[in-house]
């Protein structure tokens, strides 16, 4: 009973050496290097696996020794082609003479080499094959082929093995027909899904480019419509000085608009800062404090403002007041007749610290999840560039934002930004 249990875990431990370096490199290599490294790294994961397989075998008669080695020496040279196979042959008949030069190692000499060439033939064909089936058809017959052989050639060696080792054995080896055909589905399946991956990825892009293509074209189309429309009716000279001015102020409007636009599309593409200075929070939200309150005023809501101690950053200036703006700005569009907006800032293990809160209709899990995604937007007008905009300058700036928000409750944005010793 011993005895089974013992040649079991030999049967698992080659089963999970071939598994394991095979399943790391189809899972998370294949397809990130060129067809060459491709081709010396099937060659060095198939070798190893074989050394490995060769140091735990099955001993059922002197000098001869019965192992896995068959299945990556198989699958090594059909993923890898010939050049492979004849670095795979020397490696393992080295590393066998190393083991026993008797007779065993004849007998593997015999097996391995007729294996090559057959295999040689087979390669081409393997590689061409498109269809799964044609593929495992052709590695299970390799490796039935192999058995066969393997099996002619230790009858012919003579060696002396019960009617039951010989069962034992015949199993032993028809389990790797098995084994190479479930090793083949894997390998196949794994490289089935890094090609849809690869095309999900570049469908993405495709998509992406195409919203903003779409989103940009629209967002710019209106004003520059308008434009247009005011820049034709001053063509007619019977229009008074007034309306001239008039359309003149508006179209200036709508094309300040536009740049406005472009600007916040190239913020998101880019967003790298370029002009970085030190800033001090107090002062930089005071500044944006007299631009919001007006607005804030006129909408009828209230702005609280709780300050720290001299607090500071490295940003650029122009763009952290920017994604203040449209954080206050989306806060006091969200309440509708009333409310308050209230902003403190405080510093909290070496970051500075600004939370942002609202009273206003709050946001569903859904919403807040997908807030800072291309072309989402809370509101019905929205384009969604500013969040995208505010999360693109929270990170050049390396730091972070968190939104907890609460349906008939209100949205808190919470921004993390390291902060600068000025001392230094």
């Amino acid at each position: 009973m011993s005895e089974i249990i013992f040649d079991l875990q030999i049967f698992l431990l080659n089963l999970s050496f071939v598994f394991l370096l095979f399943f790391i490199y189809h899972k998370y290599i294949e397809g990130k290097i060129n067809k060459f490294s491709n081709e010396i790294l099937i060659g060095i994961i198939s070798a190893v696996s074989i050394i490995l397989c060769m140091t735990f075998p099955l001993s059922i008669s002197p000098g001869f020794y019965f192992d896995f080695r068959q299945i990556p020496f198989i699958i090594g040279i059909l993923y890898g082609g010939r050049k492979v196979g004849v670095s795979l042959l020397i490696i393992l008949l080295s590393y066998r003479f190393i083991l026993d030069h008797g007779p065993g190692f004849y007998s593997s000499l015999i097996i391995y080499v007729v294996m090559l060439i057959g295999l040689i033939f087979v390669t081409p064909r393997f590689q061409a094959a498109t269809k799964f089936k044609n593929k495992l058809i052709l590695a299970t017959l390799a490796m039935a082929t192999s058995v066969v052989l393997i099996l002619t050639v230790i009858h012919f060696f003579n060696i002396n093995l019960t009617g039951n080792g010989w069962i034992s054995l015949i199993l032993f080896y028809s389990t790797q027909v098995i084994a190479i055909a479930l090793f083949i589905l894997f390998i196949e399946r794994a490289k089935t899904e890094n090609h849809m991956l690869s095309e999900l990825k570049e469908l993405e892009k495709l998509k992406v480019v195409s919203e903003m293509a779409a989103s940009i074209s629209h967002e710019v189309r209106n004003p520059l419509t308008v434009t247009k429309g005011f820049l034709q009716l001053l063509q007619d000279k019977t229009i008074s000085d007034d309306k001239k001015e008039f359309y003149i102020r508006l179209s200036l409007n709508e094309l300040e608009r536009a740049e406005v636009i472009i600007s916040d599309y190239l913020t998101f593409a880019k967003p790298s800062l370029e002009n970085v200075e030190l800033l001090e929070l107090n002062e930089e939200i005071d500044y944006v404090m007299k631009i919001v309150t007006p607005y804030a005023t006129m909408r009828n809501i209230t702005i609280h403002l709780f300050k720290a101690e001299a607090i500071f950053v490295a940003g650029e200036r122009q763009k952290f007041h920017q994604c203040l703006i449209n954080i206050i700005k989306n806060g006091i569009e969200a309440m509708p007749g009333s409310g308050q907006v209230t902003i403190n800032l405080h510093q909290s293990n070496e970051q500075a610290v600004i939370d942002i809160q609202d009273t206003g209709i709050g946001m569903s899990n859904d919403q807040v999840r997908r807030l800072g995604t291309p072309y989402y937007s809370t509101k019905t007008t929205g384009t969604g560039l500013g969040t995208m905009v505010v999360y693109s300058i929270i990170k050049a700036m390396r730091g972070e934002i968190k939104v907890e928000s609460q349906q008939g409750i209100g949205t808190r944005f919470t921004i993390k930004l390291p902060i600068v010793d000025c001392k230094m």
